[in-house]
């Protein structure tokens, strides 16, 4: 191999190492312990949450809903479940609660607590004129 083609093979390399970093830095700064969440922020958060708890925290199974529950109530659980002592029953809900700071399970717990409980009425379907 020469030498130029070596050189741009290293260039190439250090130019993938710094957009690493800037994206490792993008993806930090969403989660920073401590700052205050937007709402975009705490969007990205519940996504998760979705998997098993439904589209907006209601659940169309046998999982229990947490939209439209009381903050304070949501965010009780939320942290038993991050104890080193979760509630009797917790299936995974202490594993998942782990991986996320007190600031991020408050603005969680205050997330869901906004939403409705009951989805949103469909519109009418609009008839199709003659």
């Amino acid at each position: 191999m020469s030498r130029s083609a070596l050189q741009n093979g290293a260039a190439l390399a250090r130019r993938a190492s710094i957009a690493t970093l800037f994206g490792l830095g993008a993806t930090l700064t969403l989660v920073q312990p401590g700052a205050a969440q937007s709402a975009a922020d705490v969007v990205v958060l519940a996504g998760p949450c979705a998997n098993c708890h439904g589209t907006d925290g209601r659940s169309p199974g046998p999982i229990v809903s947490i939209a439209g529950r009381p903050e304070a109530l949501l965010l009780e659980q939320l942290m038993a479940f991050k104890s080193n002592n979760p509630p009797p029953g917790t299936t995974i809900m202490n594993r998942l609660a782990k991986g996320y700071t007190d600031e991020q399970l408050a603005a969680l717990a205050a997330h869901f607590s906004k939403i409705s409980a009951n989805a949103p009425a469909a519109a009418p379907a609009k008839k199709k004129g003659k």
